[in-house]
């Protein structure tokens, strides 16, 4: 079947680049020695060891949904699709960012045999990341083939739920209880997150940004105040990205579509949440604006810089959408 082997592809490069880059990235006698050391590419390289991960684990129910024995839905094929495009973003941004390193020198004060043995290992991964995106670029996109397979009551957290219920036959006496709880929280847990699907999102971002962010501090021995805009900079950022790339993949359809000045809000509201890294990762040229330089900029001008660009950010979006009319009440869906 065309599908398998670029879902596959896919998902085994997203495995690889993880296993090569997060380790890598814990290794100071390999790290200290790699072009993309200094921001902005370690921002990058730092947000998509977590979000690479993290779409390949929710491509895994629906691929393992998708059986020879059984009919494709068109939807669930489209939609494995779209989480293999956006694995092969992440992947792609990544790669292209230490690229940009290695082409502009930076940190080649440190160069040695290690930054070679990294460079070798980047040239692989892009090398794979091309043949992959090819195989993925050929599959074709199906189409619905009728009202039934239109996929409008059908997302992630569905199929999330119907393969649990599906391997509860491989407990045996166990398979009752199981099926008991699995109604339990079909009717409490994945109702709520329907109904509010953001703030599940939002708690989400702020549980991964801060195990991430305190074992950080810790290892690193920051100071606390250091530690806490660290998670709340994780916490912001992972909450975008996990909300434009859960837009895209419709990850869970929620019960109330926003329209009018709320969506636009929302949209202005998500996309400052990942746009803010953006200033964050060129600090080190923007200073300028909260007048601080690299030699004496404090903490307070970091959170300063931020908050400005998440103004700037924030303003621009909520403009550009009313202006154009964005979402508008008035629309209704046929």
């Amino acid at each position: 079947m065309t599908l398998r082997l670029p879902v596959f592809g896919t998902l085994v490069l997203a495995v690889v680049f993880f296993l090569v880059t997060a380790p890598v990235k814990e290794t100071p006698s390999l790290f200290d020695h790699a072009p993309w050391l200094n921001d902005p590419f370690d921002t990058v390289i730092s947000f998509m060891i977590l979000l690479v991960p993290l779409i390949a684990a929710l491509c895994m129910p629906r691929l393992l949904l998708c059986r020879r024995s059984e009919p494709l839905p068109a939807t669930r094929i489209r939609d494995l699709l779209r989480g293999c495009r956006v694995l092969l973003a992440g992947v792609g941004l990544t790669l292209a960012s230490e690229w940009v390193s290695v082409v502009i020198g930076d940190n080649r004060a440190a160069w040695n045999g290690a930054t070679w043995l990294q460079v070798a290992v980047l040239a692989l991964l892009s090398a794979a990341t091309a043949v992959v995106l090819m195989g993925v670029g050929r599959v074709g996109v199906p189409r619905p083939a009728g009202p039934a397979d239109s996929g409008a009551s059908v997302d992630w957290l569905v199929d999330l739920l119907l393969l649990a219920r599906q391997e509860t036959r491989r407990l045996g006496p166990g398979r009752r209880p199981a099926l008991a709880l699995l109604a339990w929280s079909e009717q409490r847990c994945a109702r709520q997150v329907r109904r509010h699907p953001l703030w599940t999102a939002l708690v989400f971002s702020a549980v991964m940004g801060a195990g991430v962010g305190v074992n950080q501090g810790l290892r690193e021995g920051y100071y606390p105040q250091v530690t806490v805009v660290a998670s709340a900079l994780l916490t912001v950022g992972t909450f975008g990205l996990l909300v434009m790339a859960g837009a895209y993949l419709g990850l869970i359809h929620g019960t109330t579509p926003w329209r009018g000045a709320r969506r636009r809000l929302l949209d202005a509201g998500v996309i400052t949440s990942a746009g803010v890294l953006v200033p964050f990762a060129l600090r080190y040229h923007l200073w300028w604006l909260v007048g601080a330089t690299n030699a004496d900029a404090s903490l307070d001008q970091l959170v300063e810089l931020l908050l400005l660009s998440a103004g700037v950010i924030f303003a621009v979006v909520l403009s550009a959408e009313s202006i154009m009319g964005s979402h508008s009440e008035s629309v209704q869906s046929p």
